[in-house]
Parts: structure tokens; sequence; C-alpha cells
């Protein structure tokens, strides 16, 4: 299956985490890094407590390079990482 394909079917599936109001932790950290490992491609969901319009992309961004992935897109509270670089255009 193509990245392509693969980065679809995630934007269409639902979240395989959730940031809760506890924020990023080291256990949190750990469990995105193993989803990725698993999935290779992963959508996370935040939380209305968490996310506001002006940190949702810093938090994006501190989640990637915290796990050492690519922030694919981010749409709303929702983000989807992968562990390769991908580009989401056809």
């Amino acid at each position: 299956m193509s990245h392509q394909t693969e980065f679809k079917k995630v934007l269409l599936s639902p979240p395989h985490a959730t940031l809760g109001k506890k924020g990023i932790t080291e256990e949190f950290i750990l469990h995105v890094q193993h989803l990725l490992k698993k999935y290779k491609i992963i959508k996370i969901k935040m939380l209305k407590s968490i996310a506001t319009k002006t940190n949702i992309r810093s938090i994006a961004e501190q989640i990637s390079t915290s796990t050492n992935s690519y922030l694919l897109d981010i749409r709303g509270k929702t983000i989807i990482i992968s562990k390769k670089k991908i580009s989401k255009e056809n």
C-alpha cells in the first residue's frame, strides 16, 4: 500500500490517540512512538480543554519533534503524523 493511500485511509478513520488535559507527558510520547511503529501514520485528536487556536500548531510541532516524526496535516484540533515524510497532494 502506498503512503498516499495510507494517508487517505488514516484521514477518514477515527483517531488513534487523544491528547487530554494533562498535556504532552512522557507516557503520551511513548504511546505515540509505539503507535507510529505499528501503524507508520497516525491521527491524534486534541481535546477542547488543551487546544486553543493559538497553540494547536505549537503542540503539533512539539509532538512531532518529541517522537522524531513528520507533521503531515492539521485539521481543526486533529493532527496527522508519520514516520516518513510524504506529501498529501495527489
